[in-house]
């Protein structure tokens, strides 16, 4: 597997009981906005090297079928400028394609890579803010896995106002519906079964160079709160307090984001890994107790080992969990879906209690998966 294509997996890129002060449930500015939340989704890769008529083909063909709305990337993590948030060929694509997408119907979301970071700016003037794994090591000196996995620790203030600039920066596009964030996690402490023999690895547990953060930051903040340094836990991985720190380190930075992009009157989103307990044990995302708009799990069977139908039970255990006025959108991976499979893929999430499904993603549809996934959205 190439390594930008692991990246999008993992990331992409890859839920709730509790109610938000946003009128008794997590999603209620998506309720104020529509009735129905039923919908449909593609995750979008700008390509600079399209003209304005082959994305205009692109995106009549994907409303055609029945895809409705567009996570759009509009920031990387991988050639941002700190000065501006997102590099100007990303701001310039997200210009460009915004009224192309609207003139044929399609809702559009700029896609956050969030706290996955290979910006030189940030590498330069801020190699404190990245993460540290339990063998006191950087992600800026020494990267799991492969060479782009520098991550960001959500603990630290500074970070947040960075991801803050981002998102309130994208949230002034008046084209653009709402903000979805991607990689709002820790790095893999564990990968997905399927990933594991790629990399010749054997996780059964969690072991220290995956196991993360243990900053200053971290280790401060926890040491205020319980009275102990987390590195001198005598087993970090199952002392229960140190793992529900990361959960609400991730979870504050969401909900912190998600009320600043509410105030602009802007939904907010995000992709998130699978179901909510392989989220938890995989990437500590707690993502049931996040105030989101809308939710949409990668439920990529394929890197799990599992059957195209393992759609159905994972989709239902992240509807079980969220409130309901909260819907969530399938993710499903094309890659690994023949055109013929797509129809069961639709329902199967469908019949797990999804409002539709997103794609991952749209420049991967083939001309034989538009025609199936436009005949599985009529039924």
């Amino acid at each position: 597997m190439e390594r930008r294509e692991f990246l999008r997996v993992l990331g992409a890129g890859g839920l709730g009981i509790f109610s938000s002060p946003w009128n008794g449930g997590t999603g209620a500015l998506f309720n104020e906005q529509t009735k129905n939340p039923r919908k449909n989704w593609a995750w979008v890769h700008p390509n600079a090297k399209m003209s304005d008529d082959e994305w205009k083909r692109a995106f009549d063909r994907a409303s055609l079928a029945g895809i409705e709305a567009l996570h759009l990337l509009c920031h990387s993590g991988a050639k941002a400028y700190y000065e501006s948030s997102y590099s100007a060929v990303e701001s310039k694509e997200t210009e460009r394609l915004l009224p192309l997408a609207k003139e044929r119907g399609l809702e559009v979301h700029g896609w956050i890579c969030a706290l996955i970071c290979n910006t030189e700016a940030i590498e330069k003037s801020h190699p404190d803010w990245f993460v540290v794994s339990r063998e006191g090591i950087s992600t800026l000196e020494k990267q799991p896995y492969i060479p782009s996995y520098k991550w960001l620790c959500p603990s630290r203030p500074e970070v947040y106002e960075y991801l803050e600039k981002i998102a309130l920066e994208l949230a002034a596009y008046d084209g653009l519906k709402g903000i979805h964030l991607d990689y709002i996690r820790y790095p893999d402490v564990i990968l997905p079964e399927a990933l594991q023999p790629k990399y010749n690895l054997v996780q059964d547990k969690e072991y220290p160079p995956f196991d993360f953060c243990y900053c200053p930051a971290c280790r401060k903040n926890f040491k205020d709160e319980e009275g102990i340094d987390p590195l001198q836990l005598k087993d970090p991985p199952s002392h229960q307090a140190w793992v529900n720190y990361r959960y609400k380190t991730i979870t504050d930075v969401v909900n912190r984001l998600a009320e600043s992009v509410h105030k602009k009157k802007k939904t907010i989103s995000a992709a998130v890994f699978a179901t909510p307990s392989l989220a938890r044990r995989y990437v500590r995302q707690d993502w049931t107790r996040w105030k989101l708009d809308t939710v949409h799990p990668m439920i990529y069977h394929y890197y799990y080992n599992r059957k195209l139908e393992w759609l159905e039970p994972a989709t239902r255990e992240g509807v079980l969990a969220l409130p309901a006025d909260v819907p969530l959108y399938s993710g499903l991976f094309i890659s690994q879906i023949k055109p013929e499979e797509l129809p069961n893929a639709v329902r199967w999430s469908l019949k797990g209690g999804a409002k539709g499904i997103t794609l991952f993603a749209m420049s991967t549809m083939t001309d034989d998966h538009w025609t199936a996934l436009r005949q599985a959205l009529k039924e």
